[in-house]
């Protein structure tokens, strides 16, 4: 077995975190490479990938460092297990302090694995695959002179469903639900389920609500007007888009898969992390 870790240096002050997980797996007698350091970017989330691909990646860091992970593991078939060294850590399954006990379990296949969907975004003739969300939102800046809102036009298999006028919407997997669209208030989704969301940002009006549609729709999201338009994959800038600019969304054919405790449970874990952590 090869393991590759993938650490956030940012939040391994002084190689803490990292040299304790060379030692354990060293004890254990599993092999391991260090990949890329974690400075990740949704466009090009890894500019070195490693020259041997390992059976699994073990992410040090927090969801964000996940997140870059995602186009790699899923192309990959690359399984990935999060120990959190960041804040939240919704997608992570391990805690610092359970290193050894994460380390004992992939020794031994104590583990099991939680499939996640991917988001599948075109814009243009470029394609890129999100985790969490994409979202279209107004962008501030002194090159955007125009509105301060965005008109956008949404449509499901080519029917319109929905006008938003506001600072824009994100379109959210079910993994994604307890992130920025949890914010913009929209539904908790559990895992499972083969359904995206479009949450409406700051709409100006009161009649736009959350929608959630099965996974097999193509949703097309045109910039009808307004000022400059951001494309963001994952919380990553991807573009900048104009009125008449459009954007689809679809389910991926790729898939990404963690792997968690056998005991694991979505419902407990949401419980203890909306919470911060408080039982």
């Amino acid at each position: 077995m090869l393991v590759g870790i993938y650490t956030n240096k940012s939040k391994d002050v002084g190689g803490i975190w990292s040299n304790k997980l060379h030692s354990l797996l060293n004890r254990y007698g599993i092999d391991y490479i260090d990949i890329f350091d974690g400075n990740f970017s949704a466009v090009n989330p890894m500019e070195h990938a490693p020259e041997k691909k390992p059976d699994l990646i073990v992410v040090l860091g927090g969801d964000g460092t996940i997140l870059g992970l995602t186009t790699y593991a899923a192309e990959n078939a690359v399984p990935v297990i999060g120990i959190n060294a960041g804040k939240l850590g919704f997608l992570t399954e391990f805690e610092t302090f359970e290193m050894e006990s994460a380390v004992e379990m992939i020794k031994h296949g104590k583990l099991k694995a939680d499939e996640r969907i991917l988001l599948q975004i075109e814009a243009g003739e470029k394609r890129y695959y999100a985790l969490n969300d994409c979202v279209l939102q107004r962008l501030c800046s002194e090159e955007n002179t125009g509105s301060l809102i965005v008109g956008l036009s949404v449509a499901l298999d080519n029917t319109l469903v929905d006008k938003i006028t506001g600072d824009g919407l994100i379109i959210s997997t079910p993994t994604g639900s307890t992130a920025y669209s949890l914010s913009a208030g929209g539904p908790i989704l559990a895992p499972g389920i083969e359904s995206f969301c479009i949450t409406p940002i700051s709409a100006h009006s009161l009649h736009h609500r959350p929608i959630i549609y099965g996974t097999q729709s193509a949703c097309v999201v045109t910039v009808e007007e307004g000022g400059l338009t951001g494309l963001f994959c994952d919380g990553k800038l991807i573009c900048r888009l104009s009125a008449g600019d459009s954007v689809k969304v679809s389910r991926a054919a790729r898939t990404i898969n963690f792997l968690r405790k056998k005991d694991s449970n979505f419902y407990n874990r949401l419980l203890l992390k909306l919470n911060n952590g408080r039982e």
